[in-house]
């Protein structure tokens, strides 16, 4: 299983988003991965299907701005990670009551342990901090976002 920084190094970046709804957002960066190669097209509905059922469960979104929705499923081996900046932001039912604008969508193998919540946990530190979602809300380029993140450093490999 990738690390934590092959796996942000490997992500898809989709700037300055437009969707108006959580459901309509979460197709957009599924759609993206399958456009940049990262996910065959054959599981595009697959993924998309994972992702909104975890978020039925519970919202992944966080206070100030972001929002992480994940899910697991089947058809992906590895975590593969799209990061979508929204610059007007949607509600993604934060407990903060505030539009959501950082949004790091995570496809996870069904079959791994729970490797993923080191993972989440690791981007979360990061995201937390206000330079770094300052850094990605003005990030004009991928190179960009993936520096913003990359560049707080955090202790352990995932």
């Amino acid at each position: 299983m990738a690390n934590f920084v092959e796996v942000i190094e490997k992500s898809v970046v989709c700037l300055n988003l437009v969707d108006r709804d959580s459901q309509q957002l979460v197709t957009t960066l599924i759609e993206a991965a399958v456009t940049h190669g990262v996910l065959p097209p054959i599981h595009k509905d697959e993924a998309i299907r994972a992702i909104l059922k975890r978020e039925m469960s519970a919202s992944t979104a966080m206070p100030d701005g972001i929002a992480l929705p994940h899910g697991r499923t089947d058809c992906v081996t590895d975590i593969i990670c799209i990061i979508g900046i929204h610059p007007d932001g949607i509600d993604f039912g934060a407990p903060d009551k505030q539009p959501s604008h950082i949004f790091v969508l995570l496809l996870v193998p069904a079959t791994v342990a729970c490797n993923h919540i080191h993972f989440v946990a690791n981007l979360s530190r990061r995201l937390m901090e206000q330079s770094v979602r300052n850094d990605l809300l003005g990030a004009p380029t991928r190179e960009c976002v993936l520096q913003a993140i990359l560049s707080h450093s955090d202790e352990g490999s995932f």
